[in-house]
């Protein structure tokens, strides 16, 4: 069984509206809405990188991760904590996008 409930999954692929949270090269951190936010397996999130530049450069040089997932009506949300991966290329990347 993965870390992902039904209802967090139903959840997220409702909103698909993410806020992304990384560390910028000064510790700072660095907030970024994603509007493609999706469930990819019982244990990962998905988002792509569109207009992404900081959050993808903060990712390549500290790969840890805070995503909020909220409904501002009705005041309830997620928050996932992770380490993520950058794919760009090859098989997972390609069955992602199909």
């Amino acid at each position: 069984m993965g870390i992902l409930t039904q209802e967090m999954k139903d959840f997220v692929n409702k909103q698909r509206m993410g806020f992304v949270a990384t560390v910028s090269p000064d510790n700072s951190p660095n907030l970024s809405p994603k509007g493609t936010t999706a469930v990819y397996t019982d244990e990962h999130l998905i988002f792509t990188g569109i207009r992404s530049e900081h959050t993808l450069s903060n990712l390549e040089k500290n790969p840890l991760v805070d995503i909020n997932v909220v409904n501002p009506i009705k005041r309830k949300g997620y928050r996932f904590k992770g380490t993520a991966t950058i794919l760009s290329e090859g098989k997972e990347f390609e069955s992602i996008l199909n």
